[in-house]
């Protein structure tokens, strides 16, 4: 969804690890996952460290798909990882690992 990461590094050149934070949640131990025996894979959010705009993100794993969808919207509507914080999640879900990786993100903001 959005940009990947080498478009970002191509796009920002030097100014990547700078001008980026990559948010980034395993699903490796993530609850609904582990229930469902799919705890596998990773995704990664990227937004601008000055605005704190969505720039894009990138996934393999359970249920990704729905997160795309999520994402997608978030995306379009030009979200902040902080807004996009303010957003529900439900529990026990597998977006619960997207919230996880915004949360990483906003620290690094």
């Amino acid at each position: 969804v959005g940009a990947r990461f080498a478009t970002l590094q191509a796009q920002y050149g030097e100014r990547f690890e700078r001008d980026v934070v990559i948010g980034q949640v395993s699903f490796r131990n993530q609850g609904r996952s582990r229930v469902m025996l799919v705890n596998k894979g990773v995704l990664r959010v990227y937004a601008d460290k000055a605005t704190g705009r969505l720039l894009g993100a990138e996934a393999i794993g359970p249920a990704v798909e729905h997160l795309a969808h999520l994402l997608a919207w978030a995306h379009q509507m030009h979200m902040t990882i902080p807004q996009m914080l303010e957003m529900p999640f439900y529990h026990p879900v597998i977006e619960e690992g997207l919230r996880t990786a915004l949360r990483d993100a906003a620290a690094k903001l």
